[in-house]
């Protein structure tokens, strides 16, 4: 392998057409410029300057290496100022996968606030479940991957990743708004267990291990008629009277149904939301991210904490204390 370091010597002497030149220009002696330039010579096998007067000249294999020498250098420069850039969050490309509610309810915040602290960072988005986004992550197709976890599930364990806590996302109870227990005072003095007899809708896989759980804990195993991942289905199935359901807080801060009450039930828990990225050093715009994306499920959890426990006035916006 050709030494870059006598590549750009041999640039030098080939610019000022002198070893003497070449060496005060580099604050080399002239014995030096002229023993890189023999070790150069000895490495490609063939002359690379030829010697008149007090001048040198390149023969042909000498400025072949010198152009190619000038082409690295100009590509090393370039790559230097993309880390440098990248390196300062003045450019840089994150992609993500995360799942569909933190996509709603986490996303949008967390990239226009990153827009505008580092506006040429770009971000690219797939929406997927958390087996799928961890399955990404590992194979090296995003750089994060957003996720979610109940308590009582298995923990990872995968040491090539870290984890980066979000937030703890409240799970509520979703009631018609005419039920029994849709009363606050009532149901405070309730548990999982007086809607044993209920027909319940659940949503996505996780979701509806983490009720099956939560119920069998509390005695029962839920009756569950209608499975979708549409947090918006399962909330108008609720609020015609058809089903009751648990639904996570990021969910409820994105849309709450005409007639859907949310009483209090601790019975169901919280889960963790989270954001993964692989162990290392993390490249400042993933770092940037995070940081965003903490911030937005800060804000966004606020919300949900003002919820009122009431039977929702309108769908657009949550009712609020």
């Amino acid at each position: 392998m050709l030494d870059l370091h006598r590549g750009r010597i041999l640039r030098e002497v080939a610019r000022l057409g002198s070893m003497t030149a070449a060496a005060r220009s580099l604050s080399f002696t002239q014995p030096a410029v002229s023993h890189h330039i023999a070790r150069l010579e000895a490495e490609v096998g063939t002359p690379l300057v030829i010697r008149y007067g007090r001048g040198v000249r390149l023969t042909e294999a000498g400025r072949i290496l010198v152009e190619h020498v000038e082409d690295v250098l100009c590509r090393m420069a370039d790559t230097e100022e993309r880390i440098a850039a990248v390196a300062g969050l003045r450019a840089g490309r994150v992609r993500a996968a995360v799942f569909p509610t933190a996509a709603a309810a986490l996303l949008p915040d967390a990239l226009a606030a990153l827009r505008d602290r580092a506006p040429e960072v770009t971000v690219s988005l797939v929406e997927a479940e958390p087996p799928q986004a961890l399955a990404a992550l590992r194979a090296g197709d995003v750089d994060l991957a957003v996720v979610f976890s109940y308590p009582g599930a298995p923990p990872d364990g995968d040491t090539r990743l870290r984890e980066v806590a979000l937030c703890e996302d409240p799970v509520r109870l979703a009631l018609p708004g005419d039920h029994p227990l849709a009363d606050p005072a009532t149901a405070r003095h309730a548990g999982l267990a007086d809607l044993a007899e209920e027909t319940w809708a659940s949503g996505c896989e996780r979701c509806r291990g983490h009720l099956l759980r939560a119920c069998e804990q509390a005695g029962f195993t839920p009756r569950i008629a209608f499975a979708t991942d549409d947090h918006i289905a399962v909330q108008r199935l609720v609020a015609r009277g058809l089903a009751v359901t648990a639904l996570p807080g990021l969910a409820l801060a994105l849309h709450h149904e005409p007639g859907v009450a949310l009483p209090p039930l601790p019975d169901l828990g919280r889960r963790r939301v989270s954001a993964l990225v692989p162990a290392g050093p993390r490249p400042p715009a993933v770092a940037a991210l995070l940081d965003e994306l903490g911030t937005a499920a800060a804000g966004i959890l606020t919300e949900v904490d003002t919820i009122k426990e009431a039977v929702a006035l309108d769908g657009r916006r949550p009712v609020r204390t």
